[in-house]
């Protein structure tokens, strides 16, 4: 009874330590921190190197215009980031109504953005003096939402129907949305979002084949709107099939890119020193940044660039693994998943392997909303490293300490039996 008595009083102490006397930076995965930072200043470099050229060629801004916006925002996301991870996913764990709240705030973005492009007569994405993307929020608050509704309903989740429906419901709502102003890319990025949590959530296979059936559905029966909707995205998706037929054809985006890699060599022209960012690339600050770093950095600095991407994938999805809960699961692999996936189809559409969707390519795109957006979502994966990396401690802890009862018991015991030997009593 005193061992039991002794090891409640050990529980104790150590969630109290844990809890009220432990600072709350103690237990910092300081290697995906590490990771997040040098994906963040890669990025820097990048959008310093082609906004100013886009800058000086192509607007009537200074030359430090895009940079100083992108550090202003590089700030504030790094703010949002200390904050979500100081605060955590416990509120929402305990309040869902309050990710409810956020989901309402997003579509309400949504729906306002619709109505100003419908009044104005012609189509746009940003909100308050462009300065406000609420696609990009909306990819972070789909998949916290489908983390905190999936997470109470984890035991109902093989009832295929009801859960596909609701499940379908947010989501085609949030991708209906965002395709209407019209952002065929992002609203692509949401549907596979919805697809993702359902997966990860450990869905009915059922669920799984009917969504991905549906999804074709959809593709195939909107084309013809596709086309009025989205004319640039079609032309680019003939570019592809163009290339895999016969790569000597490619023009547009896609040849400019490829010559943009095949200029850059191994190492690159050196960083500034590009000429394809210029004239010949799109929107070299944003869509084709992947190119720019390319044919300055080389095949070496994106070959960087891609392991830094894969240690952050590597390590998020080794957080979520570790997880103390299934909410904290669902939470970091998607947004892990999320923010990787959006680079492999931008980089893998600069490189040929997949149609240029138009996704950005996270922390190297110019664009406030997606790097803010970006940063403050990592501040609750860094949370979960964090509670992960606490409880992994506290049972150590609890384990030490029942072996030092115990060896305190052996011991006294042994005592006692040299001390009746040495008497002669028995």
């Amino acid at each position: 009874m005193g061992t039991r008595a002794s090891v409640r009083k050990i529980h104790a102490a150590s969630d109290v330590n844990v809890q009220t006397q432990e600072p709350w930076w103690v237990g910092v995965d300081w290697f995906f921190l590490l990771l997040i930072l040098a994906l963040l200043i890669e990025g820097l470099i990048a959008v310093y190197s082609t906004s100013v050229a886009f800058a000086v060629t192509r607007t009537d801004k200074p030359e430090t215009y895009f940079i100083k916006r992108q550090l202003f925002f590089a700030v504030v996301g790094l703010v949002g980031m200390l904050t979500t991870w100081r605060i955590g996913y416990e509120p929402l764990k305990r309040h869902p109504r309050l990710v409810v709240g956020l989901a309402a705030g997003v579509l309400g973005a949504l729906l306002l953005l619709l109505i100003r492009n419908r009044l104005s007569g012609g189509p746009g994405r940003t909100l308050l003096g462009a300065s406000l993307q609420p696609a990009e929020f909306a990819k972070v608050v789909l998949i916290l939402y489908l983390s905190v509704w999936l997470n109470t309903r984890r035991r109902q989740i093989r009832d295929w129907r009801w859960e596909l429906a609701y499940v379908g419901a947010i989501t085609g709502v949030f991708a209906l949305l965002v395709l209407l102003q019209p952002d065929l890319s992002a609203a692509l990025t949401v549907f596979t979002l919805g697809f993702m949590m359902l997966l990860l959530a450990g869905a009915h296979p059922k669920q799984l084949m009917f969504t991905l059936a549906v999804g074709l559905v959809v593709i195939g029966v909107g084309l013809p709107a596709l086309r009025w909707l989205y004319p640039v995205g079609i032309q680019r998706i003939t570019d592809f099939w163009i290339s895999l037929i016969d790569p000597l054809r490619v023009g547009g985006h896609m040849r400019e890119a490829m010559w943009a890699f095949l200029r850059g060599g191994w190492f690159g022209v050196g960083i500034g020193m590009g000429k394809s960012k210029f004239y010949y690339l799109p929107l070299p600050h944003t869509d084709s940044v992947f190119a720019v770093i390319g044919e300055e950095w080389g095949l070496v600095g994106a070959s960087v660039v891609l392991l830094t991407y894969a240690l952050f994938l590597w390590r998020g999805l080794q957080i979520a693994s570790r997880s103390p809960d299934p909410i904290g699961q669902l939470l970091a692999s998607g947004l892990v998943l999320w923010i990787t996936g959006e680079a492999v189809l931008n980089m893998a559409g600069i490189v040929g392997l997949l149609p240029q969707a138009g996704n950005v390519m996270p922390f190297f795109s110019y664009g406030g909303s997606n790097l803010t957006a970006v940063l403050t979502s990592l501040g609750l994966v860094l949370r979960v490293a964090q509670e992960a990396r606490l409880r992994e401690a506290r049972y150590r802890g609890e384990g030490r300490a029942i072996l030092d009862l115990r060896g305190r018991n052996r011991r006294r015991r042994v005592s006692r039996a040299r001390g009746a030997a040495a008497t002669g009593r028995h």
